[in-house]
């Protein structure tokens, strides 16, 4: 625990919270000032913007206590994930012995992309915080615990909620059909609340236009550019056209100073003005998917091996500080290197703990709760990052830590 929260705060040598600020950062901050100003869920900027439908506010609500101390966040965060290393430790510990939970720790506290996510002010060290206790809370059959967390989760990063209908798997094996309809119920409520909050604001029932977004922006221009064999960036400026004809004309005030908010792209650029587009966005998305299914399947076969497989590149060295040229290749190369032999090391564990106990039921939930976290990133193609692998190491790290035991001392129900 203490090497984990050691990884995660060290970056707060450097002086100042600048490095801590990347691109998702503006937003998720000018959604927790706006939350201070009294805008509600909406951007604040100078003024209050329009009410926010892309982002969840799970982030914001976390960052309205930092605004004016962004390195505390930091260390927050660096807290969080000494923490989740804790959980995963004792959980682990609990089926397979205390060397199971610290093989599992461990493999979790030096996870490279898991321990980036922490020195930024983005969502994943705060969503692998209050996603893992859901899950292992359904195993260890305290319902409301689990989906009171899912939902929570579901609201920092709308990609939980494919984990409802997982959650209630532990209980309807072990007959307790009361605790499966908690569990499902209670994270179904949560999202219900938000998405009607987001019909009121614009007209969409929807926990978030974000999804639909990505499926239109990367999904599926990627499947037509591998079916006709065309350049995948001249589909997305195609795709980006085809919205900005189907926005409604709608001018949101201020809109000017909030572009920097939301990029320069002109299809999210069109759904910021027009949050209904995400209706458009999303039948297309699936038309293009239905008469593709071939192309489809290959390109998610695709990420999907690189979110299990590949590590993350590291961009620049120390957040910028390390010039250096050789210097930095040195870095990327170690940093590859060493990420390479820990996700060996876990596929290893994984298949050590499916192949000592087949019939057990708690690893493959583990396994399943690992893949659909993952899964719905590897559909983005281009858009896809090893960050969003991170959410899904915490049950590939329990499921290691007791596979690389000897089969004699694993003894998982």
């Amino acid at each position: 625990m203490t090497l984990a929260f050691v990884f995660r705060s060290m970056w707060l040598v450097r002086a100042g919270s600048d490095w801590a600020v990347g691109a998702d950062s503006y937003l998720y901050l000018a959604l927790a000032r706006g939350l201070s100003a009294g805008c509600g869920f909406a951007p604040y900027v100078k003024t209050c913007g329009a009410p926010e439908l892309m982002r969840t506010p799970g982030y914001p609500v976390f960052l309205v206590p930092f605004l004016a101390h962004l390195r505390l966040a930091i260390l927050t965060q660096a807290a969080l994930g000494a923490l989740v290393c804790l959980i995963v430790a004792r959980f682990a510990g609990r089926r397979a012995g205390p060397i199971a939970g610290i093989l599992a720790a461990a493999i979790l506290a030096v996870d490279v992309p898991t321990i980036l996510n922490s020195k930024e002010l983005i969502t994943e060290a705060l969503f692998q915080a209050v996603l893992t206790p859901a899950i292992f809370a359904a195993l260890e059959d305290n319902p409301f615990l689990a989906g009171a967390m899912l939902g929570g989760a579901a609201i920092v990063r709308p990609v939980a909620e494919v984990l409802v209908p997982l959650l209630a798997m532990p209980l309807v094996v072990k007959r307790n059909w009361r605790g499966a309809v908690v569990a499902t119920s209670v994270p179904i409520l949560i999202i219900c609340a938000w998405a009607i909050r987001n019909e009121r604001v614009a007209d969409v029932f929807t926990l978030t236009v974000e999804g639909p977004m990505n499926l239109y922006m990367y999904t599926a221009p990627a499947v037509i550019a591998r079916h006709d064999r065309v350049p995948l960036e001249d589909v997305q400026l195609s795709f980006a056209r085809d919205a900005m004809v189907a926005a409604r004309a709608r001018q949101t005030p201020g809109d000017a100073q909030f572009e920097q908010l939301y990029g320069s792209d002109p299809a999210i650029s069109a759904l910021e003005a027009d949050p209904a587009l995400s209706s458009f966005m999303l039948s297309k998305s699936v038309a293009v998917i239905l008469a593709h299914p071939i192309d489809f399947a290959i390109n998610t076969l695709e990420g999907f091996v690189r979110l299990a497989i590949e590590p993350y590149e590291l961009q620049t060295g120390w957040q910028g500080a390390i010039a250096n040229p050789r210097a930095l290749a040195a870095i990327q190369l170690a940093a590859t290197a060493f990420q390479g032999v820990v996700l060996a090391v876990i596929w290893i564990g994984v298949f050590r703990a499916l192949w000592q106990r087949p019939r057990d039921w708690e690893r493959w939930i583990l396994l399943g709760a690992a893949l659909i976290l993952i899964l719905p990133s590897a559909i983005f193609a281009n858009g896809i990052s090893m960050r969003y692998r991170s959410p899904a190491i915490p049950f590939f790290a329990v499921l290691a830590g007791i596979g690389l035991l000897p089969t004699t001392s694993s003894r998982l129900r």
